[in-house]
């Protein structure tokens, strides 16, 4: 037993993981104290949400977009220091999850129209004229950068966690290239996981709900008997050896159940779709670049997880500063869901950055 703990010590960092124990979860799990659940309806599709009110006095809005495979219950960690600190939070289930719709037509994911929503539901439920403090993880961190992007009026500041700005990949270029490209000639190597992500086949092995539990108890660092990851961002997951795993270093039993409960009200579908409109978005976004690059004048904390330098090197985000007016980069000794695993972190750098903003 020691050799097998061992062995999973030193293939876990492979997969930007850790043999952290679990963060321990609320008492019901999918339950953050402070919030209470909504819906509202969003350019014709309904929208899940929750919403935090401020526990001092109000300072502002924040709206928190969370990642794959994620649900707005990610934020659980951030959610009530913010409230705490005066914040209004708002973190909807983004399309194609749980309770938020997932609609038939891939079209609805380009990041213009992703964007429009947020810009929408904005608009509902914050006062007119308030700017909002956007924040994001994984695709809702790359979300994020398309908000400020499409929507700069509707930007005080925003922060991304793990996912950096770059051109080639969240960002416009003059020419079209196909993340294929991207991964076979060495710029994205680790991007061989969206390749899989992005193919409708792969929808046929996540339907059921035991596995659609599989699925992301391999995304989450689940591993077999003799250590052997399921995820790798090289190349996907090996559905192989899903029903082989053990559990998760992430999330305890319970929250991995409500996950997969929540997964699987619209399946798996709406969640690869946002892999699917890379095109789409380069289509959208040639328009900003007759004037040059593009320069975000709000103020942007990025919090870069340093801990997976496979999928994520730091050469890659190191000329970030190229792009924004006032750029703050705050590392975390953690891996890529660095919102749970270094939560107190997070919530400090928060904490000392959100004052800058007032």
């Amino acid at each position: 037993m020691h050799f097998l703990k061992a062995l999973v010590a030193l293939l876990l960092p492979q997969l930007g993981l850790s043999l952290a124990t679990p963060k321990p979860g609320n008492e019901t799990a999918g339950h953050i104290p402070g919030t209470s659940s909504h819906h509202a309806k969003v350019r014709g599709q309904t929208y899940h949400y929750l919403l935090a009110e401020p526990t001092s006095a109000q300072k502002g809005t924040i709206l928190l977009l969370h990642g794959i495979p994620d649900l707005s219950y990610g934020w659980r960690y951030q959610i009530p220091p913010l409230a705490k600190l005066g914040y209004r939070v708002i973190a909807p289930d983004m399309l194609g999850y749980a309770g938020t719709d997932s609609p038939c037509s891939v079209t609805h994911w380009a990041r213009k129209e992703l964007a429009a929503d947020m810009a929408d539901l904005i608009g509902q439920l914050v006062p007119k004229g308030e700017q909002v403090i956007v924040g994001g993880h994984d695709w809702g961190a790359g979300l994020t950068y398309k908000v400020a992007l499409w929507h700069p009026e509707l930007v005080k500041a925003f922060f991304s966690i793990a996912i950096p700005y770059v051109p080639l990949w969240l960002g416009p270029t003059k020419e079209w290239v196909d993340m294929l490209d991207l991964v076979e000639n060495g710029t994205f190597p680790s991007m061989g996981y969206q390749l899989q992500f992005r193919e409708e086949a792969l929808e046929r092995n996540v339907t059921s709900l035991a596995q659609i539990r599989s699925f992301i108890n391999g995304a989450y660092g689940g591993t077999t008997l003799d250590g052997k990851g399921a995820f790798s961002p090289q190349n996907g997951v090996d559905f192989d050896i899903v029903d082989q795993l053990g559990p998760n270093p992430l999330v305890n039993s319970s929250e991995l159940d409500f996950y997969a409960k929540r997964f699987h009200i619209n399946g798996m579908r709406g969640p690869f779709n946002w892999y699917r409109t890379r095109r789409m978005d380069w289509e959208d976004e040639l328009p900003f670049l007759k004037d040059g690059p593009i320069k975000y004048k709000m103020p942007v904390l990025f919090m870069p997880a340093t801990k997976e330098p496979n999928s994520m090197p730091a050469n890659i985000w190191t000329d970030m500063g190229d792009y924004f007016e006032s750029l703050k980069i705050q590392e975390l000794d953690s891996h890529h869901f660095a919102h749970w695993e270094a939560a107190d972190k997070v919530n400090e750098a928060l904490a000392t950055w959100l004052p800058t903003l007032q």
